[in-house]
């Protein structure tokens, strides 16, 4: 891997993030209602909007966070060299995150609120409440809880090797952190209830990654140069 590839690796990766983030935004851009927790906020958008949206919103974030793939794992050859272990863990964890990250959490995100939506309209609320409340404990959460294990995982090494200086990076490059990122952008809801805010937060991931790997393709002719590493 040399700076033309790594470059447009993330290129690829920004644009992939930026699919991402308009899925994000067609599922949970909406005002939920004034008390509602998150799961009812959800649900009560899901009825307010048109059905399209959570249909199309899983779908384009499926294809998004499979093509931030190749930009994620740019992080693991910067490491290799000083931290074996962690590049080889990071690297699995990214393949976890090719498999799950897409088609089994993102995009069922919006088969779940389309679930809701349409067993509520064909039987009522009470039965779309039960059937997706379901879905979500007997499928999205199982799959989602993997993919935080290894997501989670590859995001403590990533922070670790940027702050021991083990990538040719400053090490105050440790804050463009997918973890990081998810948390500041989620913490956006405690400004209120809009849309623009649910928006925000619900789009958590997706933003992180379009600030770390615009981080690290403006950093990376100066800090990485032209050296060349092993994918």
């Amino acid at each position: 891997m040399n700076r033309e590839k790594a470059e447009r690796y993330l290129k690829t990766g920004l644009f992939g993030a930026t699919l991402t983030l308009i899925g994000d935004l067609l599922i949970g851009a909406a005002k939920f209602p004034d008390g509602a927790g998150m799961i009812e906020g959800y649900f009560a958008a899901a009825l307010a909007m048109p059905v399209w949206r959570p249909v199309l919103g899983g779908l384009i974030g499926f294809l998004g966070i499979c093509l931030e793939f190749p930009a994620l794992m740019m992080i693991a050859p910067l490491i290799r060299e000083k931290m074996p272990g962690g590049s080889r863990f990071y690297q699995l964890a990214m393949y976890v995150y090719l498999a799950a990250g897409g088609g089994a959490v993102h995009l069922s995100c919006g088969v779940l609120l389309w679930i809701y939506r349409a067993v509520s309209t064909a039987a009522g609320k009470a039965v779309g409440y039960d059937i997706a409340l379901k879905y979500l404990l007997y499928f999205l959460l199982p799959s989602a809880a993997v993919f935080g294990v290894f997501f989670i995982g590859a995001n403590i090494v990533q922070f670790i090797a940027f702050l021991k200086g083990c990538t040719p990076f400053p090490k105050w490059y440790c804050v463009f952190n997918p973890m990081i990122g998810k948390t500041v952008f989620n913490s956006v809801r405690l400004l209120g209830n809009t849309a623009l805010i649910n928006g925000i937060g619900t789009s958590n991931m997706s933003l992180g990654a379009i600030v770390m790997f615009a981080a690290l393709l403006l950093g990376w002719e100066k800090y990485a140069g032209d050296k060349e590493y092993e994918l």
